[in-house]
């Protein structure tokens, strides 16, 4: 649990209501909790929301209404104070192709009064990253390691991940989701990870946001969701026979049905039963339909 001005807080963000509009797109009355010391994936299709969530977690973009409090603050009329304390990855490198690690170094110290080299320094080492190597020429993998380097350097409560796994080799995900792990353990920060990459959460996450045209579809703990939901694959005749009150959304695949059904205690003996994956989740409630 976090304590600013001598005020315990249970949640690091908290969101209210918070509404945007782009044209037809809306951010619809997104209430979302972030309690310290977890990982959170934001998760949902190209175009659900998620990164139109971030920018306005971030202040980059102005809501249309809610509220949003990031330590207990409001994110608007604290947009500095919060910001010192927060570490924002994207897929994108925002530096200067011509600089390297020691050049950032040498920025950064002067930007966060918090910035510590000897960390920075040490994750170039654990990282392998040569401090004097132009960003040009490093990998997409060395470059995402770089980034987030920069980010926990000094060492934000709150770090923020838009995609930064995405289109990277499995070692270099590793490497990086168990630098995460690490990190909220030992400083008791909270991590936001919007990703593509689902597998990558299956491993870390603490809890899941799922955002879907807008809307927050559902917000659990994965330990919840690994009780809550069973996946059911079978063909249409074992279908038939499952009890459908238990059955929130089957997609059909050829001959065979796959069902996304609640997991009441009931045994069921059809196809073949196992806990569905992030992904699947997703999936199913995507493109599944709903049970007549």
């Amino acid at each position: 649990m976090g304590k600013e001005a001598g005020v315990c807080m249970e949640y690091i963000l908290e969101t209210q209501g918070v509404t945007k509009k782009y044209g037809s797109f809306v951010l619809d009355s997104i209430d979302l909790k972030v309690p310290y010391g977890k990982i959170v994936g934001l998760i949902g299709e190209n175009g659900a929301g998620k990164t139109t969530f971030i920018r306005t977690v971030l202040n980059q973009i102005k809501k249309d209404a809610g509220i949003i409090r990031i330590f207990g603050l409001d994110n608007v009329e604290n947009d500095i104070t919060c910001k010192k304390s927060i570490g924002f990855v994207t897929d994108e490198c925002c530096f200067h192709n011509c600089l390297n690690a020691n050049n950032i170094n040498s920025i950064m110290k002067h930007i966060y009064i918090n910035w510590d080299t000897n960390i920075f320094i040490g994750f170039m080492d654990n990282f392998h990253i040569n401090p004097m190597k132009k960003i040009n020429d490093l990998s997409k993998g060395m470059k995402s390691k770089l980034l987030l380097a920069i980010a926990l350097s000094h060492s934000p409560k709150l770090l923020i991940l838009d995609e930064i796994t995405s289109g990277l080799d499995p070692i270099v995900r590793d490497d990086i989701l168990l630098v995460l792990k690490d990190y909220v353990t030992d400083k008791n920060a909270s991590v936001i990870f919007s990703t593509h990459v689902t597998s990558d959460l299956d491993r870390i996450a603490d809890e899941i946001a799922f955002l879907h045209e807008g809307k927050l579809i559902f917000h659990e703990t994965t330990k919840t969701l690994n009780k809550r939901y069973k996946l059911i694959r079978c063909s249409m005749e074992e279908y038939n026979k499952l009890p459908k009150d238990y059955i929130e959304k089957t997609l059909v695949r050829g001959d065979e049905y796959i069902a996304l059904t609640r997991n009441n205690g009931v045994e069921l003996n059809e196809g073949s039963v196992c806990t569905p994956s992030v992904d699947e989740i997703m999936l199913l409630y995507i493109k599944g339909e709903n049970t007549p």
